[in-house]
């Protein structure tokens, strides 16, 4: 396709370089007839360049579908590891719960054994004062109720201590349950950013790789309100979605940055006045018509780097004539 297109904008310019020259006069015709051939040999010359530039520009591609499919490899192989190793982790994380579940288990059947025991010695004591209380009722009584009241103390004491254990236990849930929180939290954060870090590096990959180009013609002849060109009439674009703009303003919008060439000829009957290329308002090219003609085709072309919404465009303050007068844009490949 690049081909075909520079093979139409070299034949459209060599068009217009022969119908400028028929209108000089007998003098320009036998310069053109003289230095016929060495154009023809350097156009060949040109594409024979180009053809060998373009080959280059495919080994590049292969070179770099190689890259990102090891890239997208790596990454797999990276996230598979982390997977492994955080799956890993709660499994401790289960096996850490579990032992204490089971430490939680074994305690409160220890606690109930001990109240059971103890509940059981109260009871056998009580009894055994109430039996001893019948018969010396009147000599063992005030030592009976002091040892009831020691006995009640005890199982306070049990109870708080029972108390405090449930806390402490309660206490270590809830810490064990944070802790769980704060993992997946930092396990959620980690696996998001590499996502975004993979789909960035993608993403310029392919910015790099993308295809812009257009070509487009004056539609008619007139001279421009605020001197930007308009090229209305689109003859070839790909890569471009903001195409409407381009049409109706004259401005080229970048939409995927890199480094772009853009090359005009303005066909006009002003001699030895400007044309200008410009991006953002400031001139980065010119050309001046010294043609001895009434009318002339005025070449103009650049190389310029491009940012996300630059705009490029020509600048031309003068009457401009409809189909000699196009426009081609082209993202270099780099």
């Amino acid at each position: 396709m690049a081909k075909m297109l520079l093979f139409r904008v070299l034949s459209i310019s060599f068009s217009i370089v022969v119908s400028g020259s028929s209108s000089v006069g007998s003098d320009s015709e036998s310069l053109l007839i003289c230095s016929k051939f060495h154009f023809e040999e350097k156009v060949l010359e040109k594409l024979v360049r180009l053809e060998h530039k373009m080959e280059i520009n495919e080994e590049k591609m292969k070179g770099w579908e190689v890259k990102l499919e090891s890239l997208s490899s790596k990454i797999d192989e990276q996230m598979r590891k982390w997977e492994d190793a955080f799956l890993s982790k709660l499994v401790k994380m289960d096996e850490a719960v579990d032992q204490t579940e089971t430490f939680v288990k074994s305690m409160r059947d220890f606690q109930l054994q001990e109240q059971s025991r103890i509940n059981d010695s109260y009871q056998e004591s009580v009894e055994n004062f109430r039996n001893r209380s019948k018969s010396d009722s009147e000599i063992y009584g005030e030592q009976i109720n002091a040892m009831l009241e020691s006995m009640s103390s005890k199982i306070e004491e049990v109870s708080v201590a029972e108390k405090k254990r449930h806390n402490t236990l309660e206490l270590m849930q809830f810490t064990l349950r944070q802790e769980q929180i704060r993992f997946n939290q930092s396990f959620d954060r980690i696996l998001e950013n590499t996502k975004l870090r993979s789909t960035k590096t993608i993403n310029e990959l392919f910015a790099k790789q993308q295809k812009v180009a257009v070509t487009a013609c004056v539609l008619l002849s007139q001279t421009f309100p605020g001197n930007v060109v308009r090229f209305s009439t689109v003859k070839f674009q790909v890569g471009i979605y903001n195409l409407d703009t381009f049409k109706s303003s004259g401005k080229f919008v970048c939409e995927i940055p890199g480094l772009y060439y853009i090359s005009a000829h303005i066909y006009t009957d002003t001699k030895g006045d400007a044309f200008y290329v410009k991006k953002n308002d400031v001139t980065i090219a010119s050309s001046v018509s010294d043609s001895t003609s009434t009318y002339a085709t005025n070449p103009i072309s650049a190389v310029v780097e491009l940012l996300l919404k630059d705009t490029l465009y020509i600048y031309a303050p003068h009457f401009i004539y409809d189909s000699l007068s196009c426009l081609s844009i082209m993202k270099v490949s780099v």
